[in-house]
Protein backbone atom coordinates (compact mmCIF):
# COMPACT_ATOMS: atom_id res chain seq x y z
CA UNK A 1 0.00 0.00 0.00
CA UNK A 2 2.80 2.40 0.93
CA UNK A 3 4.55 1.78 -2.40
CA UNK A 4 1.31 2.31 -4.35
CA UNK A 5 0.71 5.64 -2.62
CA UNK A 6 4.23 6.76 -3.57
CA UNK A 7 3.62 5.83 -7.20
CA UNK A 8 0.32 7.71 -7.30
CA UNK A 9 1.85 10.84 -5.76
CA UNK A 10 4.80 10.73 -8.13
CA UNK A 11 2.61 10.31 -11.22
CA UNK A 12 0.35 13.16 -10.09
CA UNK A 13 3.28 15.54 -9.71
CA UNK A 14 4.78 14.57 -13.05
CA UNK A 15 1.43 15.14 -14.78
CA UNK A 16 1.00 18.52 -13.11
CA UNK A 17 4.45 19.55 -14.32
CA UNK A 18 4.15 18.49 -17.95
CA UNK A 19 0.45 18.81 -18.78
CA UNK A 20 -0.31 22.32 -17.62
CA UNK A 21 -0.51 24.48 -20.72
CA UNK A 22 -0.83 28.21 -20.18
CA UNK A 23 -0.39 31.44 -22.11
CA UNK A 24 0.90 34.42 -20.16
CA UNK A 25 1.60 37.97 -21.30
CA UNK A 26 5.06 38.73 -19.92
CA UNK A 27 5.63 42.23 -21.34
CA UNK A 28 3.87 44.84 -23.44
CA UNK A 29 4.32 48.31 -24.87
CA UNK A 30 1.80 50.61 -26.52
CA UNK A 31 2.28 53.98 -28.17
CA UNK A 32 0.54 56.58 -26.03
CA UNK A 33 -0.61 58.29 -29.22
CA UNK A 34 -2.27 55.14 -30.56
CA UNK A 35 -5.75 55.73 -31.88
CA UNK A 36 -8.55 53.25 -31.33
CA UNK A 37 -7.89 50.41 -33.79
CA UNK A 38 -11.45 49.23 -33.25
CA UNK A 39 -12.54 51.65 -35.95
CA UNK A 40 -10.06 50.33 -38.53
CA UNK A 41 -9.77 47.26 -40.74
CA UNK A 42 -7.39 44.69 -39.26
CA UNK A 43 -5.50 41.78 -40.78
CA UNK A 44 -4.00 39.15 -38.48
CA UNK A 45 -0.85 37.32 -39.54
CA UNK A 46 0.95 34.32 -38.01
CA UNK A 47 4.51 33.96 -39.29
CA UNK A 48 5.04 30.22 -39.62
CA UNK A 49 5.72 27.65 -42.32
CA UNK A 50 3.11 25.34 -40.83
CA UNK A 51 -0.18 25.89 -42.66
CA UNK A 52 -2.29 24.28 -39.93
CA UNK A 53 -0.77 26.40 -37.16
CA UNK A 54 -1.05 29.56 -39.25
CA UNK A 55 -4.71 28.87 -40.06
CA UNK A 56 -5.69 28.04 -36.49
CA UNK A 57 -3.92 30.95 -34.81
CA UNK A 58 -5.13 33.50 -37.35
CA UNK A 59 -8.70 32.21 -37.26
CA UNK A 60 -8.95 32.16 -33.46
CA UNK A 61 -7.47 35.65 -33.11
CA UNK A 62 -9.67 37.12 -35.84
CA UNK A 63 -12.79 35.48 -34.38
CA UNK A 64 -11.96 36.79 -30.91
CA UNK A 65 -11.35 40.30 -32.23
CA UNK A 66 -14.61 40.29 -34.18
CA UNK A 67 -16.56 39.08 -31.14
CA UNK A 68 -15.24 42.13 -29.27
CA UNK A 69 -16.43 44.54 -31.96
CA UNK A 70 -13.30 44.80 -34.12
CA UNK A 71 -13.22 44.38 -37.90
CA UNK A 72 -10.56 41.79 -38.70
CA UNK A 73 -9.71 39.16 -41.30
CA UNK A 74 -7.10 36.42 -41.58
CA UNK A 75 -4.11 36.79 -43.90
CA UNK A 76 -4.62 33.28 -45.29
CA UNK A 77 -8.00 34.41 -46.65
CA UNK A 78 -6.69 37.54 -48.39
CA UNK A 79 -3.38 35.98 -49.42
CA UNK A 80 -3.79 32.19 -49.38
CA UNK A 81 -0.65 31.50 -51.42
CA UNK A 82 1.67 33.81 -49.50
CA UNK A 83 4.58 32.66 -47.34
CA UNK A 84 4.30 34.67 -44.14
CA UNK A 85 7.62 33.40 -42.78
CA UNK A 86 9.95 34.42 -45.59
CA UNK A 87 12.40 37.32 -45.47
CA UNK A 88 11.92 40.14 -47.99
CA UNK A 89 13.92 43.19 -48.93
CA UNK A 90 12.67 46.75 -48.58
CA UNK A 91 11.31 47.02 -52.13
CA UNK A 92 9.35 43.79 -51.77
CA UNK A 93 8.07 44.93 -48.40
CA UNK A 94 6.76 48.17 -49.90
CA UNK A 95 4.97 46.22 -52.61
CA UNK A 96 3.39 43.97 -50.01
CA UNK A 97 2.28 46.96 -47.94
CA UNK A 98 0.70 48.56 -51.02
CA UNK A 99 -1.16 45.36 -51.88
CA UNK A 100 -2.40 45.10 -48.31
CA UNK A 101 -3.61 48.71 -48.32
CA UNK A 102 -5.29 48.15 -51.69
CA UNK A 103 -7.38 45.52 -49.91
CA UNK A 104 -8.55 48.14 -47.41
CA UNK A 105 -6.33 46.94 -44.52
CA UNK A 106 -5.21 49.66 -42.11
CA UNK A 107 -3.94 47.63 -39.13
CA UNK A 108 -1.72 44.52 -39.18
CA UNK A 109 -1.33 42.26 -36.15
CA UNK A 110 1.68 39.98 -36.68
CA UNK A 111 2.75 37.15 -34.40
CA UNK A 112 6.30 35.74 -34.51
CA UNK A 113 7.89 32.86 -32.65
CA UNK A 114 10.82 34.68 -31.08
CA UNK A 115 12.40 31.90 -29.02
CA UNK A 116 12.03 28.29 -27.86
CA UNK A 117 13.41 27.36 -24.44
CA UNK A 118 13.97 23.84 -23.15
CA UNK A 119 14.29 23.50 -19.40
CA UNK A 120 13.87 21.01 -16.59
CA UNK A 121 11.94 21.40 -13.36
CA UNK A 122 12.71 19.33 -10.29
CA UNK A 123 10.35 18.84 -7.37
CA UNK A 124 11.22 17.16 -4.08
CA UNK A 125 8.17 15.41 -2.73
CA UNK A 126 9.55 15.32 0.82
CA UNK A 127 9.71 12.74 3.59
CA UNK A 128 7.05 10.12 4.20
CA UNK A 129 6.55 8.48 7.57
CA UNK A 130 5.05 5.09 8.33
CA UNK A 131 4.41 3.08 11.46
CA UNK A 132 5.29 -0.58 11.78
CA UNK A 133 3.57 -2.49 14.57
CA UNK A 134 5.22 -5.63 15.89
CA UNK A 135 3.55 -7.99 18.38
CA UNK A 136 5.29 -8.70 21.65
CA UNK A 137 4.42 -11.71 23.73
CA UNK A 138 5.10 -11.38 27.46
CA UNK A 139 4.98 -13.82 30.33
CA UNK A 140 2.63 -16.80 30.38
CA UNK A 141 -0.93 -15.79 31.09
CA UNK A 142 -4.01 -17.93 31.78
CA UNK A 143 -3.84 -21.46 30.47
CA UNK A 144 -1.34 -21.19 27.66
CA UNK A 145 -2.37 -17.76 26.40
CA UNK A 146 0.19 -14.95 26.43
CA UNK A 147 -0.11 -11.33 27.32
CA UNK A 148 0.02 -9.23 24.06
CA UNK A 149 1.62 -5.83 23.66
CA UNK A 150 1.92 -3.48 20.63
CA UNK A 151 5.37 -2.11 19.99
CA UNK A 152 5.37 0.72 17.42
CA UNK A 153 8.41 1.73 15.40
CA UNK A 154 8.33 4.94 13.33
CA UNK A 155 10.61 5.05 10.32
CA UNK A 156 10.91 7.40 7.36
CA UNK A 157 11.68 7.23 3.67
CA UNK A 158 13.05 10.12 1.62
CA UNK A 159 11.04 10.12 -1.60
CA UNK A 160 13.17 10.70 -4.65
CA UNK A 161 13.02 13.94 -6.61
CA UNK A 162 10.88 14.21 -9.74
CA UNK A 163 12.30 15.92 -12.80
CA UNK A 164 10.14 17.00 -15.75
CA UNK A 165 11.36 18.25 -19.11
CA UNK A 166 9.47 21.35 -20.23
CA UNK A 167 9.24 23.59 -23.26
CA UNK A 168 8.53 27.30 -23.25
CA UNK A 169 7.65 29.20 -26.44
CA UNK A 170 8.15 32.96 -26.52
CA UNK A 171 5.80 34.76 -28.92
CA UNK A 172 6.01 38.38 -29.97
CA UNK A 173 2.92 40.11 -31.31
CA UNK A 174 3.47 43.36 -33.22
CA UNK A 175 0.74 45.80 -34.21
CA UNK A 176 1.30 48.16 -37.14
CA UNK A 177 -0.86 51.10 -38.21
CA UNK A 178 -0.33 51.53 -41.96
CA UNK A 179 -2.12 54.89 -41.94
CA UNK A 180 0.78 56.46 -40.01
CA UNK A 181 4.19 57.55 -41.34
CA UNK A 182 6.57 54.60 -41.69
CA UNK A 183 8.68 55.46 -38.65
CA UNK A 184 5.55 55.59 -36.46
CA UNK A 185 3.69 52.55 -37.76
CA UNK A 186 4.68 50.22 -34.92
CA UNK A 187 2.10 51.04 -32.24
CA UNK A 188 2.10 48.01 -29.95
CA UNK A 189 4.35 45.11 -28.89
CA UNK A 190 3.10 42.20 -26.78
CA UNK A 191 5.40 39.44 -25.56
CA UNK A 192 3.83 36.24 -24.30
CA UNK A 193 5.01 32.81 -23.21
CA UNK A 194 3.41 29.42 -23.71
CA UNK A 195 4.33 26.67 -21.27
CA UNK A 196 4.08 23.05 -22.40
CA UNK A 197 1.32 23.43 -25.01
CA UNK A 198 -0.85 20.33 -24.76
CA UNK A 199 -2.99 20.95 -27.86
CA UNK A 200 -3.10 23.40 -30.73
CA UNK A 201 -6.78 24.20 -30.20
CA UNK A 202 -6.71 25.16 -26.52
CA UNK A 203 -3.39 27.00 -26.85
CA UNK A 204 -4.55 29.03 -29.84
CA UNK A 205 -7.80 30.08 -28.17
CA UNK A 206 -6.03 30.99 -24.94
CA UNK A 207 -3.47 33.03 -26.88
CA UNK A 208 -6.22 34.89 -28.76
CA UNK A 209 -8.01 35.81 -25.52
CA UNK A 210 -4.83 37.11 -23.91
CA UNK A 211 -3.85 39.23 -26.92
CA UNK A 212 -7.29 40.79 -27.37
CA UNK A 213 -7.49 41.51 -23.66
CA UNK A 214 -4.16 43.34 -23.84
CA UNK A 215 -5.16 45.29 -26.95
CA UNK A 216 -8.26 46.58 -25.18
CA UNK A 217 -6.36 47.95 -22.16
Amino acid sequence: MKTNIKIIITISIIMSLISCSSVKVTDSWKDINTTNIKNKNIMVVSRTNDVIIRTRFERDLANNLNQKGYESIESFILFPDSNTNCDVDKDELNLIKKEIQDNGIEIIVVTNLRDTQEYTETVTIGTSYHVDVFPYYGRGYYRGFYRYYDNSYISSDQITQVTAHNTRYILETLVYDLTKPEEKQLICVITSSIENPDSLGSTSKDYAKQIVKKLKT
